[in-house]
């Protein structure tokens, strides 16, 4: 290798850290800006739709269409806080005034009942004191003020990133040549028609991965708040709401979600016998996340996964758990948008290889 080449390598390893370094200190920024880029990928159809309305002959302005996407995302938001926050404020007035006391007094029996079992089968029995300790010690909501007034004091960082949020996506949806125009200033000429290729599949793709993941959850939603509210449980939009959000992390996602709804259902009804009553409930709410389970296993998943982005579900399933394992939770969630995006690379620059060929063979 040449003298002058080692320098241009050395120069352009330095950059890419200097890059890598620079973005990690303003991540808070580099979020904003991933959000904006969603929610301009999800604004993509509607942008097309307003842009094919004729006023006297003439299209609708680029900015007008743009204000009129944000608008709408705007109006959803305020509607969705205008019907979750008075719930929310419900459900966090039944945990305050949760009688921990009674509380314990019902599962004095059943840990009486489990005791006697261990006893009989020469068990070491339970250490009731630890268990009520621990018990009292999950139920003790005295920080729930201090973390409602932290909540309250970050409003205002909240209200700086949305206004952030709002600025960007505004001109990545105005201007739809933006993100073209920037890496064509990065990009060598010979590369130029590659990379549009690349941008091009890859917002018609992830505008479908993520609408659908967007109908995903509201549909999730929609069950689990019906079912629950037939069911007489309280709130049962916010759990509904946590279930659907909770279930964009794979696999893993509804698990949570069923474990978090039936906390807080079995706790909107402590005053219910634990051994009797309280017992057909727990199969209802359970009936209800299972049906929400299998509706979007079996229906929502294979939609979503397998037709927006075009690959198999054993191939995303694999993805998903290598993501996991790699990075946590985080890589859960962003496992298939990065492999979509990777994947149109690979059939983009090595289509020769048979391996690239079978897993790009339906892009």
């Amino acid at each position: 290798m040449k003298s002058n080449q080692i320098v241009r390598f050395i120069l352009g390893a330095l950059g890419l850290l200097f890059l890598a370094w620079f973005f990690w200190q303003v991540k808070q920024v580099v979020v904003y800006f991933i959000i904006s880029m969603v929610l301009a990928l999800m604004g993509r159809p509607l942008i097309r739709n307003i842009r094919k309305i004729r006023i006297r002959d003439k299209e609708v302005p680029d900015w007008l269409s743009a204000v009129a996407v944000l608008i709408t995302y705007v109006v959803v938001l305020v509607l969705f806080f205008k019907f979750l926050i008075p719930v929310l404020a419900r459900q966090v007035e039944i945990i305050v005034n949760l009688d921990v006391e009674m509380l314990l007094a019902e599962f004095h029996g059943p840990i009486s009942t489990i005791e006697q079992w261990f006893h009989n089968l020469n068990i070491k029995g339970i250490d009731k004191e630890g268990i009520q300790q621990q018990f009292m010690q999950y139920l003790d909501f005295s920080h729930l003020t201090s973390f409602l007034d932290g909540v309250v004091s970050g409003l205002g960082n909240v209200f700086i990133g949305l206004m952030s949020i709002l600025f960007i996506t505004f001109f990545l949806l105005k201007d739809k040549s933006i993100v073209n125009n920037i890496v064509d200033a990065l990009t060598p000429d010979k590369y130029l028609k590659s990379i549009h290729n690349i941008l091009s599949d890859t917002k018609d793709l992830l505008t479908r991965y993520f609408i659908g993941v967007a109908i995903q959850v509201s549909i999730i939603t929609a069950i689990v708040s019906i079912g629950l509210t037939i069911f007489g449980v309280p709130n049962a939009l916010l759990i509904g709401f946590m279930a659907g959000l909770i279930n964009i992390i794979p696999y893993l996602g509804p698990i949570i979600g069923a474990s978090f709804g039936l906390a807080l259902s079995l706790l909107s009804h402590v005053h219910l016998q634990l051994d009797g009553d309280i017992a057909p409930l727990v199969v209802k709410i359970v009936s209800v996340f299972a049906t929400a389970q299998l509706t979007d296993n079996f229906v929502l998943q294979p939609l979503i996964f397998s037709k927006s982005v075009k690959a198999h579900p054993l191939e995303i399933f694999v993805v998903i758990m290598s993501a996991g394992m790699l990075a946590g939770v985080v890589g859960m969630i962003l496992a298939v948008p990065t492999y979509t995006f990777l994947r149109i690379v690979a059939k983009e620059f090595f289509q020769g290889y048979k391996v690239v060929q079978g897993l790009t063979k339906d892009l």
